[in-house]
């Protein structure tokens, strides 16, 4: 009995650290990326080199709509879907935009402006943010 109730209460703690270290919902966490710069944990995003702004909405607006303009010229690029999706010869899919988001290359292999930066995710939370913009930003 002493040996069941210890390996018990290892699986329990075992339990309770990964889900105090995983968001409980990835929808939730891929907003909360795209609206504040930080995980659903309340890690801050950050990126190489630094951002100009603190998160995606910041630069994309909160609907995605882009239109921002920003140093050198650069203007926000528009992530809702018409834009990425059905608006490119070459569709974004979710490994092209993850893509964009963490090196900066196109959909079409091109590099993106240096204005937009090259964020340093996981690779979950890289996925949440990438599949928000593609599913939630009408």
């Amino acid at each position: 009995m002493h040996r069941f109730m210890l390996l018990l209460a290892i699986a329990l703690a075992a339990t309770s650290a990964c889900s105090s270290s995983h968001p409980a919902s990835s929808d939730d966490n891929g907003r909360s990326i795209f609206q504040s710069g930080h995980d659903a944990n309340g890690t801050q995003i950050v990126a190489e080199p630094p951002a100009l702004r603190p998160n995606c909405a910041a630069c994309h607006r909160m609907n995605g709509s882009g239109g921002v303009h920003l140093p050198n010229g650069a203007v926000s690029a528009d992530l809702r879907h018409k834009a990425l999706v059905t608006g490119q010869k070459h569709p974004y899919t979710l490994a092209l935009l993850e893509r964009a988001i963490s090196t900066g290359v196109d959909n079409e292999g091109q590099a993106l402006n240096p204005v937009m930066p090259r964020w340093k995710l996981s690779g979950a939370d890289l996925h949440d943010v990438a599949y928000y913009v593609l599913t939630a930003l009408k």
